[in-house]
């Protein structure tokens, strides 16, 4: 009579001690590619940041010679020339200084004049101007 035999399973995989993980080199190289990853996000964040502050300002100064060309219009500002400081008055950080200049000019015309606003500010280091310019009827 023969005896069946019972199959057993093969024995588990074990790698030699040698060949489990990462050697050194392949965890330095992996280090090396993570850091490099890091500096490259970290440049465009920089950049995104810079953009922002530079649209932020450019925002304000159009916002600050359109308000201040209203103003004129409507007879709340004199229409003189003038320089003014209106930093703290748009929501721009303290360390920011707005500076608008207006220039009042005679028309060619009977109480029509040339009102040209100066928006100046600065951002990341670089300087910024919005030059807004239109006819006006003394109010």
């Amino acid at each position: 009579m023969v005896t069946p035999m019972l199959s057993c399973p093969p024995p588990p995989f074990r790698p030699h001690p040698r060949d489990r993980g990462f050697t050194l080199v392949e965890a330095l190289a992996a280090l090396g590619i993570f850091a490099m990853a890091v500096l490259v996000a970290a440049a465009f964040l920089q950049a995104h940041a810079t953009a922002a502050r530079r649209l932020e300002v450019r925002s304000a100064l159009i916002h600050a010679g359109e308000t201040t060309l209203e103003e004129i219009r409507a007879g709340v500002r004199p229409m003189v020339s003038a320089n003014l400081d209106l930093g703290r008055a748009f929501g721009l950080p303290p360390d920011t200084s707005l500076r608008t200049s207006i220039k009042v000019e005679s028309g060619g015309v009977a109480d029509l004049y040339r009102v040209v606003v100066i928006s100046r500010s600065a951002a990341a280091g670089e300087p910024m101007e919005i030059v807004l310019e239109t006819m006006v009827w003394r109010p």
